[in-house]
């Protein structure tokens, strides 16, 4: 690719570079951490990943060019090593993270694979996590190259660096539509692969181009399915398949559907009406005691339930057992629109089709602050999302539901006599402790926790332990007055004290058992490491040829931006488009720094550098919270100018300093190359809190001024 050419192509090959760049790195974050579950872990690994193929690939720019062109097969390679091995039932990946659990302190990972797995397996599973993630890294080189190249070329470094945010925020916008209109990857990949057809020249290229976007489309069209439905929903991968039971007679009956979500267990919909159990008594010996039995049984306790919340209500069994038990409004709050899509069309006792119920496809933590309404009863249901995290931070989707916070909130929408109930999938001890020390932490009292009994002959049905809580206490008054109620929860209780440190807004991590960085956190960031110092020295000379003000000013932005991320997401949701929103809120400060660059004349950066801290430390200060009682678009506004002004600011230190240096592949490549360093200090919230993220980034922001002071740039923009 040549460019010596025409300004304006120029330009328009640098804004649909961008919109490749983007698109391509925000879909491999979702479908490389859906097909590979480990990844799903280290979402932030991915990025990563992208970020050190893209800056190797800036600062290798001015040494040595890799055509744009071996990105496809590159991205061709990578689709055939995750799809191929399914072809052959060879589902390698579903074992990698049970080898490696022996490592790993989250709560959401199943350690029986890793038990009697030699060394040598697990080995060999560290091996194919570094493999893929090579690959994401050298997939990112080629393009790295051309947009190194094309930056050097640009004679207005602002114009440059303005075209290439402002293709990131159309490659934003793809990602979005993609979520919107629910599409399967074969469509994200095809897309990405068409579009980048755009920067090729020749016909060797656009032919070899064309053949390895074929190529790709096929493999993912083909790519078994393992006779389930599969769906690629906003946030995840579902795959259902219809349940059935064989009577006596030989017919078969159908019993609901089985749910998959990134090919894990999530959830199957149950009918639990005491007449399908009666007519089918043969299949059900339990029928008579469904009453007491997983979904039914708070109601037994908690007689009046005029009015039902439900939180992640799925597929509806929750909804569903709400209508069994005399329930005349129910709210049900679902993030998931696939999920609740195939509730609707599919639960065989079909609650969302019920005039009586109200189905809101929301973030549950967003809809307790939003609703002004009294609940007799809200049911946290089993939202637990074990695999899924967001966009571009280590927040999952549930973490904020499961707070101190949430429940204090929770607790506020209750009657006065209202209670709520609880249900989770504990697969490790400490969660049931933190859920019990939360739920004790809101009310001032203990809750009553036990294992319910479920309907084991439909395949089990209620999800894991049980925590009951009410408001005005009287909740063991009323289990007294019922006995068999009574009688199963003595012969069930479990005993719980809650001595773990328990989740706040600051530290919402449920899924870890203690205040520190797991150990597989390092073992893999270690390996990033060592993976970048292999590659330095050959690809583009050795370490000194990053800029240390541009390495450190990559370090704290990511710090800033991920930060913004997670605080907006408490406020607003953890929604898709809500990630959405605050991205292109960030790309946008970024475009605003760079107008207000090339509009104003500014003779020193010590002013804007003391705008930056004061901004990050007005984000470490202000007390979010207050902002609760007011509307949903206030404290948008509010929320959002405060975290916006770092990025502002943090924008504004870059453009100033990076219009002023001649070699701007390499200082984007060396700002590229500090956001890994500020990826892997993000972690450092799993210690510190969220709200810590930003005193590190503005030791980053103050090592970048203390390097200018040194080099004598402090009162005189220019670069470093």
């Amino acid at each position: 690719m040549d460019e010596k050419r025409d300004p304006r192509r120029l330009y328009v090959d640098l804004f649909v570079l961008s919109v490749v760049m983007l698109y391509l790195e925000l879909l491999l974050i979702r479908w490389v951490s859906t097909e590979i579950r480990i990844f799903a872990y280290f979402k932030n690994l991915i990025l990563i990943g992208c970020f050190l193929g893209m800056s190797l690939g800036c600062l290798l720019a001015e040494r040595r060019r890799i055509g744009f062109v071996w990105t496809y097969p590159l991205v061709l390679l990578l689709c055939g090593g995750v799809v191929i091995p399914q072809f052959q039932d060879l589902f390698v990946f579903d074992r990698i993270s049970g080898l490696l659990g022996d490592f790993n302190e989250w709560g959401t990972w199943s350690r029986h694979l890793a038990q009697g797995a030699s060394l040598w397996a697990r080995f060999g599973a560290l091996l194919v996590l570094i493999f893929f993630f090579g690959l994401i890294v050298v997939t990112f080189v080629p393009m790295g190259t051309a947009l190194g190249g094309m930056l050097n070329s640009c004679r207005n470094k602002i114009a440059g660096y303005s075209f290439n945010i402002g293709g990131s925020l159309v490659g934003i916008w793809f990602i979005s539509a993609v979520a919107y209109f629910i599409l399967p990857p074969v469509i994200w990949f095809v897309t990405a692969m068409l579009l980048g057809l755009l920067l090729l020249r020749d016909k060797k290229q656009l032919a070899l181009g064309a053949s390895c976007t074929i190529l790709a489309g096929a493999i993912l069209l083909a790519q078994p399915s393992g006779g389930s439905t599969t769906l690629w929903s906003p946030y995840q991968k579902i795959s259902y398949k219809p349940m059935t039971l064989q009577k006596a007679d030989g017919t078969v009956l159908p019993t609901g559907h089985e749910l998959l979500v990134n090919g894990t267990f999530f959830q199957r919909t149950i009918n639990l009406d005491k007449n399908f159990l009666a007519a089918n008594s043969d299949l059900f010996p339990e029928w008579q005691a469904a009453d007491y039995l997983s979904y039914n049984f708070p109601y037994r306790v908690q007689p009046k339930v005029d009015r039902v919340l439900i939180v992640g209500a799925g597929t509806g069994n929750d909804v569903a057992a709400a209508l069994r038990n005399g329930a005349s409004h129910v709210d049900a709050v679902e993030i998931d629109p696939v999920i609740a899509a195939i509730g609707e069309r599919f639960h065989p006792e079909r609650p969302y089709t019920d005039p009586r119920v109200n189905l809101i496809v929301d973030d549950a933590r967003s809809f307790l602050r939003k609703t002004r309404n009294k609940y007799d009863l809200i049911v946290f249901a089993t939202l637990d999302s074990h695999t899924l995290n967001s966009s571009l931070s280590n927040i999952r989707i549930d973490d904020y539901v499961y707070t101190v916070q949430s429940f204090k909130e929770a607790r506020d929408l209750l009657t006065d006599e209202g209670a709520i109930s609880l249900v989770f999938a504990i697969e490790h001890d400490f969660i049931g402790e933190r859920l019990f020390g939360m739920l004790r932490e809101a009310f001032g009292r203990p809750p009553i926790v036990f294992r319910n009994a479920e309907l084991e002959s439909a395949g089990g049905a209620g999800g894991g332990p049980m925590f009951l809580i009410d408001r005005d206490g009287r909740i063991e008054e009323r289990i007294a007055g019922d006995s068999r109620a009574a009688q199963i929860i003595s012969s069930r209780r479990m005993q719980l004290d809650g001595q773990v440190p328990l989740g706040t807004d600051d530290w919402p991590y449920l899924y870890l058992e203690s205040r520190r960085i797991p150990q597989l956190y390092l073992i893999v960031m270690g390996i990033v490491v060592l993976f970048t110092a292999i590659m330095v020295k050959p690809l583009i000379g050795g370490v000194r040829q990053i800029s240390p003000h541009f390495f450190l000013l990559g370090a704290g932005f990511l710090l800033i931006e991920v930060q913004s991320i997670s605080k907006i997401a408490l406020i607003l949701g953890t929604t898709w488009h809500v990630n959405a929103i605050v991205i292109t809120g960030v790309l946008t400060m970024i475009l605003l720094g760079n107008l207000t660059a090339a509009k104003l004349r500014f003779r020193s950066l010590t002013g804007i550098y003391l705008a930056l801290a004061a901004s990050i430390v007005l984000n470490y200060l202000f007390p979010f919270e207050s902002l609760l009682p007011f509307p949903a678009w206030m404290k948008a506004i509010i929320a959002g100018a405060i975290m916006s002004l770092p990025i502002f600011f943090a924008s504004l230190v870059f453009i100033l300093t990076f219009a002023g240096t001649e070699r701007s592949g390499a200082a984007l490549g060396s700002n590229l190359f500090g956001a890994i360093l500020g990826g892997m200090f993000e972690s450092a919230s799993f210690w510190l809190g969220i709200n810590a993220l930003g005193m590190i980034a503005l030791a980053f922001y103050a090592g970048s001024l203390l390097y200018l002071g040194r080099k004598g740039v402090s009162t005189r923009i220019r670069g470093s």
